[in-house]
């Protein structure tokens, strides 16, 4: 067993392959566990997704501009029924039993994710023409979504860890996967692939451009980047707003001279020609669809000045509890613990890289930070005349895990970073001390919401273990115990990076003297 975790580290594929895993069983525990249409619009996402699957990538117009008539299966139509616990955290999910029904055949539906881009959809949608059942497809639609945006989280990590400074790299990962991050894997909801593609993104750009041993893999980093990229684009509409960020921040972070060198090579013209793909596709549907002047009528509209808007979400709103985890339909909160938890390693992180980074970097950071900040007010304040207030935390949190990702490479790749490594003995204790608390961090999360549709808010955990009026199949303490199993793997992952790493940190130094100058 101490081989197979020793070839784990060694090897970027077996690491990858466990992180992979861990961050599939983690996600597919939280896919099973929560009740049919259980997490916000997931309803709209359900019938878009199979509408894109049936063929109609758009629809039939309606009364409003926001909601498109599409064709689907019978029992999918109903999807907008199914969250009948939603927005009341003391009404249990018990009332789903009635609202989901079997049917055959197909009938229309509104949906009012009618405009959005149909590439996720088309990736996660397919299950709806294989299955016999809703709860089948929806099953099934939630599983490849995770399976997914996991492979990209995967590719994240294993990027991070290829920086050989593994305490720095865990830090950095936990930080930046909150519990909502999960949640939002183990949904049918385009912001988990935002979200992951975005990780994905960030990492391999830096490993190209500033990493220790950039042309390393690159062929395959390059696949990568082209295929993260292009999805990234067609996301959201929003996406390519994040997209533009990411290589602002990399662009900046990058010397001029490893810049030229990459653009001599055929294989950076080749992934650019995948990207420009992809951007041509997602503004070509924007255009064509006019889903950035449709996004809805929420409270706000007409009411309120950009000015105000903008001053709101900067004072009121730049630290949601979103990014962290408010489940459901934004009804069930995550335990205080939680919160404490994952700002102390959000802020730990960011101060600390703050302390060390220099130069390039510095600058890069400081754009990140700005677009973390400034990037929702200002997207909001333009909106909300029309629109009103529709931000939410969650919208964040591809620039709130692109901050902490690139904050963390800051300080791996900081000559100070040398001086401040800790011996392996307490390296490894603070490891397994803030690896327990993230593990139960994550269950504890997943349970309390189980808890809130098996008994509702106020209900005991006596009763949610021996008399709920909801559970997932096959009962609660499973999809608890999978949940820690995933979660453990990661940790495994990463305590194999670290006690197997210590010896051989090889960051180059001149290369960081580079990067800040």
């Amino acid at each position: 067993m101490k081989n197979v975790w020793r070839k784990t580290a060694e090897r970027p594929l077996w690491t990858f392959v466990a992180s992979w895993l861990g961050i599939f069983i983690l996600s597919g525990s939280w896919a099973v566990a929560t009740p049919m249409g259980g997490s916000p619009d997931e309803p709209a996402h359900i019938i878009k997704a199979a509408a894109v699957a049936h063929g109609q990538l758009l629809g039939e117009p309606t009364s409003k501009p926001a909601e498109l008539r599409v064709t689907v299966p019978t029992d999918v139509a109903t999807a907008a029924t199914w969250p009948c616990y939603a927005f009341d955290p003391t009404r249990t999910a018990a009332c789903v039993v009635d609202a989901v029904t079997d049917a055959s055949g197909l009938s229309k539906a509104t949906t009012s994710a009618g405009l959005y881009n149909p590439v996720y959809y088309a990736l996660v949608g397919w299950p709806s023409l294989l299955a016999e059942s809703p709860k089948v497809a929806v099953l099934g639609m939630r599983l490849v979504s995770a399976l997914i945006s996991s492979f990209f989280l995967a590719v994240a990590l294993t990027v991070l860890l290829q920086f050989r400074r593994p305490f720095m790299a865990s830090a950095t990962f936990v930080a930046a996967a909150t519990p909502m991050v999960f949640f939002l894997n183990s949904a049918v909801n385009p912001n988990s692939l935002e979200i992951t593609a975005g990780a994905a993104l960030l990492t391999l750009l830096l490993w190209v451009t500033i990493g220790p041993r950039p042309d390393e893999h690159l062929r395959m980093a390059l696949v990568l980047i082209g295929v993260s990229g292009a999805l990234l684009f067609n996301a959201r509409g929003i996406s390519p707003v994040w997209v533009a960020l990411i290589a602002a921040a990399v662009l900046i972070a990058t010397p001029g001279a490893r810049l030229a060198a990459l653009f001599r090579r055929w294989e950076i013209w080749a992934c650019l020609a995948v990207l420009l793909a992809g951007v041509g596709f997602a503004l070509a549907w924007v255009l064509s669809s006019g889903t950035l002047n449709n996004m809805g009528n929420f409270p706000g509209a007409g009411a309120t000045t950009p000015t105000q808007a903008f001053i709101l979400m900067l004072l009121d709103r730049s630290f949601d509890p979103g990014l962290i985890g408010v489940f459901g339909w934004l009804d069930t909160w995550s335990p205080a613990f939680t919160y404490v938890l994952w700002s102390a390693l959000g802020a730990g992180v960011g101060i600390v890289a703050l302390t060390m980074i220099r130069g390039r970097l510095l600058v890069a950071y400081i754009v990140m930070a700005l677009g973390l900040f400034i990037g929702p007010p200002l997207i909001q304040a333009l909106s909300v005349e029309n629109s009103g207030y529709i931000w939410q935390g969650r919208y964040t949190l591809v620039a709130y895990v692109c901050f902490i990702l690139l904050s963390g490479v800051g300080m791996m790749l900081a000559p100070r970073s040398h001086a401040i490594t800790a011996t392996r003995p307490v390296a490894v204790t603070l490891f397994w001390a803030f690896g327990a608390l993230v593990a139960i961090g994550q269950v504890w999360a997943l349970a309390v919401t189980i808890k809130r549709y098996a008994v509702g808010v106020n209900g005991t955990w006596t009763s949610l273990l021996l008399n709920p009026q909801w559970h997932p199949p096959v009962g609660v303490l499973p999809w608890l115990a999978l949940a820690l199993l995933g979660q453990g793997l990661i940790l495994a992952v990463l305590y194999a990076a670290l006690n197997t790493g210590a010896h051989r940190e090889t960051e180059s130094v001149e290369l960081a003297s580079a990067v800040r100058s």
